[in-house]
Formats: C-alpha cells, structure tokens, sequence
C-alpha cells in the first residue's frame, strides 16, 4: 500500500480510528480505577462503571455498523446506564447508598429499552421502502414521544445529579476547608461535561433529522471529536490527579463521622447548644489563633478533631451551633484574615499575590480569590489598591 493509499484510507476510516483510540483510552482507565488498592470502594466501581459506559457508547455506532438493523437495539440498551452510574458515583462520594432504595432506576431503564427496540422496529420496514436516512425529526408521533423522553430522562437526571453534588459539597465543607482536595472540583467538571456532551448530541440529532443531505457527509464525526475529547480529559486527569484515586480514603473519612453520629445520638440526641459545645469551640478558635493550624493546606476537620482530643461529631456541632458557620468557612475565614495582615506588611512585599494565598493556607489561585471575595467583598488586589489609596 502506498503512502497516498494510505492515507487515503486514514481518511475515509478517521471516524472508527478515532472512536476506537479514545474507546480504548476510557476502557484502560475504567480498569485502572477499578483495580486501583482501594478495590473495594463504592465510588472507584461507580467511576470505573462510567468511564467503561462512556467509552462503549463512543463505539456503539460503530458497532451498529456491522450488525444486523433488527438486534441493533441491543447495543443502544445501556445508553441510559451513563447517567444512573453518573448520579450513583456523585452520592457514593458522601454517603453510604442504599441499594433497595435506588429500585426506581430498573423500570425508567426498562421502559426506556422497549423505547429503543420500538424504534428499531419502526426503522425496519421503513428501510426497505426508502434509501438512506430512515428518521424524520417531525415525523411519527412514536418518534416524537421517543425525542421527548430523551429529554425528560436527561433532565431528571440531571436535578437527581445536582441535588447530590449540592449534598456532597455542603458535608466536604462541614469537614475540610479545601473542597478540591478532596474532589469537588472534579465531581463538577464530570457532572457538568457529560450533560454539556448529551445536549450537544441531542443537538446533533436535530441536524442530521433535519438537514439530511447537507449534514450526511458529516454525520457522527463531531460526536466522536466530543465524546474522544471528554474521555482523553478523563484520563489526564486521572494521571496527573490522584486525588480521585483517593476516593476510597476520602469515603471513609465521610462515613467514619456519620456512624459516630447515629451512635451517639441514640445516646444523645438533642442538637442543641450546650456548655460542652462552646467549651469546644472556643477550643477550636484557640487552636486556630495560637498554633494558626488554618496555615495547613488541606486541612481537615478529622485532624482538628484529633489534635483536641474530641469526638468528631462533637467539634463539628460545636462549630455549627456556637460559631454558626461551617469548617470550611471558618478555616477560610482565618485564611483571608492571614491574607489580609499579609499584604499590608512591608515583610512580605516580595511576595506575589498567589505566593500570599499559599502562606495562608490556600491550596490554589482560584481558591484564594473566590475565599478572598466572599470574606472581604474584593479581590486581594483590589483590597491591596484600595487600601493604598486610603
């Protein structure tokens, strides 16, 4: 085969090289995650489950190509399963789940099975009758309702989904004062890329209904540049960021405090503020202010816990109820003090802004601003100019 023969070949055959390398990239990190030392966690299975869906459904197309159209149905089945492992990982993050309560997503994927084999069977007959292009965006009312449960799935999903994440966000901020560390950041940036991904395919099977002839030659290549690029992000990730390799470790340090809870309250369970609580929580502020343990970056409140000596479950209601914040707010809130003294001191002129939210305990840039605002109502330059000026 010649170069130009070759390279011919490459061309006509770029959708299938390109859906089966990024594929293969997802299926490597789904075992990865899988079989990673912490085997056993929850949320590596959940992760891995949706990474292995995510790259099968880059090459389902693909595969529909060389199978007959009446079983074709079979391989879109698991279209759905993307989403029920998306909002199962985001809530095993936080919490135990209970499987006998997730029962509701056997029936919405069944029906959506009869869904896809329904539609299959309508394309069938109407294959023989005409050459190409089958669908017709504003053709059969089954169609139609097909569309419209696309869509009513994909929402649903997506509130379930956020509702979690809101969760999982609000208890990492009751128990570390660095939300990235201990994978907020990247819960998001999967929630938020797999629903930009769906709408964009959705988008795309309006155009290809629609605009059928002038659409065909570019039919499924911006699906595969979208879908390759989301999996190739996943598995950077993955390799410069053990943080979601950690899920196990992090799991447990969630988990650990929920159990001492639901034992001591059997025992204790009024939450209301207590001598006990403000004798804590006056601790806690020593804590802070003598040995300014808010410098140590990723700080968790499991270590503060350990450091006074006190039940964890105790010092977190201690700081809710006599401090009226939560730990993340808190330890930031000494963070942006820190930050504050800092830049109007002439010792440390020599240090950038960012190198200034790295003395005061700040993990990175955007943390250290988005803090630094909520706290001052500025950023730390305009707080630094502002000052000046007065």
């Amino acid at each position: 085969m010649s170069l130009t023969e070759f390279s011919d070949w490459i061309l006509q055959n770029f959708k299938v090289l390109f859906s089966f390398l990024g594929a293969i990239q997802g299926f490597i990190l789904a075992v990865v995650v899988l079989f990673y030392p912490q085997e056993h966690s929850t949320s590596n299975r959940l992760l891995s489950a949706f990474i292995f869906i995510q790259a099968y459904l880059l090459i389902a197309s693909r595969i529909v190509e060389w199978m007959p159209a009446d079983t074709s149905w079979i391989i879109y089945s698991f279209r759905l399963l993307v989403y029920i492992s998306l909002f199962l990982y985001v809530k095993s993050l936080y919490s135990h789940i209970n499987w006998r309560k997730q029962w509701y997503h056997l029936p919405i994927w069944i029906i959506d099975i009869i869904r896809i084999r329904a539609i299959t069977m309508y394309k069938v007959p109407k294959a023989l009758e005409t050459d190409g292009y089958v669908y017709q965006f504003f053709g059969s009312t089954l169609e139609i309702l097909s569309i419209g449960w696309l869509f009513a799935t994909m929402a649903f999903y997506f509130f379930i989904t956020y509702k979690e994440l809101i969760k999982y966000r609000k208890k990492a901020e009751e128990n570390f004062s660095d939300l990235n560390a201990v994978g907020v950041k990247w819960a998001k940036q999967i929630f938020y890329g797999r629903y930009i991904i769906g709408l964009v395919d959705y988008l795309l099977i309006f155009v290809a209904f629609t605009f059928v002839e002038w659409y065909k030659p570019y039919n499924g290549i911006l699906n595969v540049v979208i879908y390759t690029a989301f999996l190739y992000f996943i598995t950077i990730k993955g390799k410069l960021n053990p943080r979601i390799y950690q899920l196990r470790m992090i799991q447990e340090k969630q988990e650990e405090p929920e159990k001492e809870i639901l034992e001591e309250s059997e025992q204790k369970p009024e939450k209301e503020l207590t001598e006990e609580h403000q004798l804590i929580a006056q601790n806690v502020l020593k804590l802070m202010e003598e040995q300014k343990l808010y410098r140590e970056e990723g700080l968790s409140i499991k270590q503060v816990a350990d450091e006074l000596g006190v039940q964890l479950y105790m010092v977190s209601q201690s700081i809710n109820l006599a401090l009226g914040k939560n730990f993340f707010e808190l330890v930031n809130g000494y963070r942006v003090e820190e930050a504050k003294k800092m830049i109007m001191n002439e010792k440390f002129s020599h240090l950038s802004m960012i190198g200034i939210g790295f003395e005061s305990g700040f993990s990175s840039k955007t943390a250290f601003n988005t803090a630094f605002k909520k706290h001052a109502g500025m950023t730390p330059t305009e707080y630094k100019n502002h000052n000046l000026r007065s």
